[in-house]
């Protein structure tokens, strides 16, 4: 990787460095085994972009209340060509600051989550957020940028949010709202309204100061402009248009304006007019004042591409072929004429053969080619940039729309060259999170219109401290209204069904999150993420042991036919493992319940979302990694699809009065269903403020309860096994363990987990077994074969129980987030509290058991306890591997 310092934003044009060009050519071809072109990576401010989306903290070093920080959350960043900097307010509809970066630096600090991983992937960062790299020039209070009067300019009417919640969201949408940024021949104009006038503006600057031209709609009342705040002195003003502090001078062009001042704010006067009037002000460090040179071009223009070429991928077909599923990889244009990282986490689709990425990195490309069920190539093309960390697209009656920190941005080609010119800001009426884990994880569309979005609620301390924070939001049809539709989720990706509407909702384990989870969602629904006593928690649509998927993210419905005997089943993804899931609802029981089933295809990609292809024959999956995953990709693009082979796996699974129903999309040889071929077990966990929760059994204490197994009953069609376990009962966590083999001979063994809140009955000849007799059951206790502890049992089971997630074992800290095991046993461990330790046997098995009784310093807590899911012998194997691992 090259080092930070090459990340930089390189303001002034004619001392940039050039980033060197791949290609000279259009259809450029990249090889498909680049792993990340680094030796060519180019800044993540590029130099020739007009804007840049970001958060800004603008408080003086001096402020320690958070607070009252001076965030900017939602900034729009505005390069000069003499290399300084102008950030826009996109919430308050003001020019927040002006500064000048020193050469070679960024506009900002490097430190949100996007930024400080861009050129080192697995780069973490803390809860700060990026900073001017200057003292500005020029600041406006923090307050409204334009009202009725200069009063109204001096003070934030947003209620404060409590805790670490530093965002307060945009101002009242009766009244102001921004419209959208547009870029134009040779300017970027952004777009507002204050009392339904539309008010347009832009910048220009040279060595001499920065110029701010104003554009406003007929009014028939004077409107106020703030134009900057003095903390050192008053402002005085002269008879010609000219202000001036003791560092900054401001002069107007225009002769219709005037000042206003208070004791530390200049605004200006636009007065009353009936037709589009054009003001200049003109700032400068010095007194001198600057001659204006408005810029009035303000049509639409057809333009030269900015990024004319094109880049072509060869596809990797079957990449990963396993138990009638096959991978299709598409390779991503790592390598690129704009040496720009491209870090997939979404797709949509335009049509059948066109398609929309947008990657972590603020960029959206246009992919052609998706159309050809052989697909053996596709194209790239950049069509959008500068977007605040966006992690979800979506097709919207052609138009792209994208979710941001900045909001829902609707992308617009209005010149008709292939690019985005007019980013409208479709959306941004709930509260965006300043903290750097505030993801804005997961939009969805609906029939009607409408969008539900998530919004990470991982904060320190854990205490969320907007209601928009972990919550599921709807964005209602226009664009200008929404509603909390359920809250206090960890880190939530959401669902709609196509046809039913119904919302699903997975979640990470967390605190009253015990395990990895997903919900069917309703209106109102809380999950007590963040809560000390929550006052209801909703209950989960089936709960997924933490040793299957550690990481939860999208699901999606198979809706289309061409995925044979899937179609119509619900999808559920893995970032922890890079593994699909199926998802088995019973709606039909008294409280929704459900049961989750592995599907076996390593597709080694850290998995965030999938998308069904509008043929629906295949789903595309994306995504790339920061934090913890067991991949060992660090991103990627995706095909999943059928092959017609067999699929070893059950499909569906319901568990009833009397057990539980296993179907299998290809029948069973039925000399392999036979009690002998079950292992059943339950476990619950607690709901509380720890983090995560051991499994208990039904005394209480940690560990599983095994269950006796009666019958095990082939159905008619062979496809449907039922399994007889007397007593069921309610439980959080039932697993059975299945050895089967299909009737041409493959085998059929996995697992599948049931969540069952109340057994219900289920009609078993209506499912093709007529005429059970269950009271001819002998229930059966099967214990399971002890495994010896060994080192090869501790390896492999690192692996199975995602230790190597988090814990890397050659000493390397990049992608983790706990401790190495490289070298660990018998080292000194200094912790938290300044008390330290030597990691022998007791030291590991005690951090196993209970992690968080002494935390190691530099290191933040985080991990559940494996108690009464690792035995013994299994912590025992675990120890030997690690005193190997020096």
């Amino acid at each position: 990787m090259p080092p930070l310092s090459r990340n930089l934003f390189r303001g002034v044009f004619l001392r940039l460095i050039v980033i060197p060009l791949i290609v000279a050519q259009i259809g450029l071809h990249c090889s498909s085994g680049v792993a990340d072109a680094a030796e060519n990576l180019g800044p993540f401010f590029e130099r020739d972009f007009p804007f840049f989306q970001t958060a800004v903290d603008l408080s003086p070093e001096s402020l320690s209340k958070v607070s009252k920080r001076q965030i900017v959350v939602r900034g729009i960043l505005l390069p000069q060509a003499d290399g300084s900097t102008v950030l826009f307010d996109q919430e308050l509809l003001r020019l927040a600051a002006w500064w000048q970066p020193p050469e070679g630096q960024p506009p900002v600090t490097l430190l949100s989550m996007a930024q400080n991983s861009y050129s080192e992937p697995h780069r973490k960062t803390g809860q700060e957020c990026p900073k001017a790299t200057a003292v500005p020039l020029q600041t406006t209070a923090f307050a409204p940028g334009i009202g009725a009067s200069l009063a109204q300019l001096a003070q934030d009417p947003r209620p404060e949010q409590a805790g670490f919640e530093c965002g307060r969201g945009p101002l009242s949408n009766k009244d102001w709202h921004f419209d959208g940024i547009e870029m134009l021949s040779g300017k970027t104009v952004l777009q507002y309204r204050y009392d339904q006038i539309i008010v347009r503006e832009w910048y220009s600057s040279s060595g001499a100061g920065l110029q701010r031209t104003v554009e406003i709609a007929p009014h028939s009342e004077p409107v106020v402009l703030a134009l900057a705040q003095s903390t050192s002195a008053n402002w005085s003003i002269g008879s010609d248009s000219h202000a001036e502090s003791a560092s900054l001078s401001i002069h107007a062009g225009n002769t219709e304006s005037s000042f206003l001042i208070d004791s530390q704010n200049l605004a200006a006067v636009l007065p009353p007019s009936a037709t589009l009037q054009t003001y200049t002000f003109i700032y400068s460090s010095s007194s001198r004042t600057i001659p204006p040179t408005t810029l009035t071009n303000t049509s639409s223009q057809q333009g030269a591409r900015r990024w004319p070429k094109t880049i072509t991928t060869k596809i990797q077909a079957n990449s990963v072929q396993s138990n009638g599923l096959a991978l299709d990889k598409i390779p991503l244009p790592l390598e690129n004429p704009w040496a720009r990282r491209v870090r997939p986490c979404d797709v949509a689709f335009l049509s059948a053969n066109r398609a929309a990425i947008v990657t972590f990195d603020g960029d959206v490309w246009l992919v052609e080619g998706f159309e050809n069920q052989t697909l053996e190539e596709v194209k790239w093309q950049r069509f959008a940039s500068g977007l605040n960390e966006p992690m979800s697209i979506a097709a919207v009656h052609g138009t792209l729309q994208v979710y941001t920190r900045n909001g829902i941005v609707r992308l617009h080609d209005r010149s008709g060259n292939g690019e985005a010119d007019w980013y409208e800001n479709f959306s941004d009426q709930w509260i965006q999170s300043s903290s750097t884990r505030a993801f804005p994880l997961d939009m969805v569309m609906t029939k009607d219109g409408s969008a539900y979005v998530t919004q990470g609620g991982l904060f320190t301390a854990n205490k969320p401290g907007s209601i928009f924070a972990g919550a599921i939001t709807r964005i209602l049809p226009d664009g200008r209204s929404s509603e909390v539709f359920a809250t206090r989720t960890r880190e939530a990706y959401v669902t709609v069904h196509p046809k039913t509407g119904l919302v699903t909702a997975t979640d990470q384990q967390g605190n009253f999150i015990p395990s990895s989870v997903c919900y069917v969602v309703s209106k109102g629904d809380s999950f007590g993420f963040g809560e000390e006593k929550p006052q209801k928690l909703t209950p989960p649509l089936t709960w997924i042991p933490h040793t299957e998927d550690n990481s939860c993210a999208s699901q999606v419905w198979l809706d289309g036919e061409g995925m044979g005997p899937l179609s119509g089943q619900l999808m559920h993804l893995s970032y922890g493992r890079g593994v699909p899931f199926l998802i088995s609802p019973d709606l039909d029981a008294p409280i929704p319940q459900g049961a989750v089933i592995p599907m076996p295809l390593p597709t080694e990609i850290p998995l965030l979302h999938g998308r069904m292809h509008p043929s629906g024959n295949s789903v595309y999956v994306t995504g790339f990694q920061i934090y913890d995953s067991r991949t060992a990709t660090n991103w990627g693009l995706g095909r999943i699809r059928i092959t017609g082979e067999p699929l070893p796996f059950p499909i569906k699974a319901r568990s009833c009065k009397d057990g539980v129903l296993l179907t299998f999309a290809n029948p069973l040889d039925p000399r392999s269903v036979k009690p002998e071929g079950i292992y059943a077990s339950e476990w619950n966990y607690k709901r509380s403020k720890e983090y995560g929760s051991p499994r208990f059994n039904k005394k209480g204490k940690p560990g599983s309860d095994p269950l006796a197994v009666g019958q095990v009953l082939l159905s008619q069609d062979g496809c449907t096994v039922f399994v007889h376990l007397p007593g069921l009962e309610p439980v959080m966590q039932l697993a059975i363990e299945h050895e089967f083999k299909l009737k041409n001979g493959t085998p059929a063994k996995g697992s599948v987990y049931f969540t069952i809140h109340q057994p219900h009955v289920i009609a078993l000849e209506a499912n093709g077994f007529p005429g059970v007799d269950l009271n001819l059951s002998v229930p059966v206790v099967r214990e399971k074969k002890r495994i010896p502890p060994s080192v090869s049992e501790g390896k492999e089971l690192s692996q199975k129980m995602g230790c190597i997630a988090c814990h890397s074992t050659d000493g390397s800290s990049e992608g983790k987030t706990g401790p190495t095991w490289f070298g660990l046993f018998g080292k000194d461990r200094i912790f938290t509290d300044g008390s330290n330790e030597t990691a022998n046997e007791f030291y590991i098995r005690t951090s196993i058991l209970e992690p968080e009784k002494r935390i190691v310093k530099g290191f933040q807590p985080g991990m559940a306890s494996y108690k009464g899911i690792l035995n013994d012998d299994q912590i025992d194997s675990l120890i030997l591997y690690i005193r190997t691992l020096k």
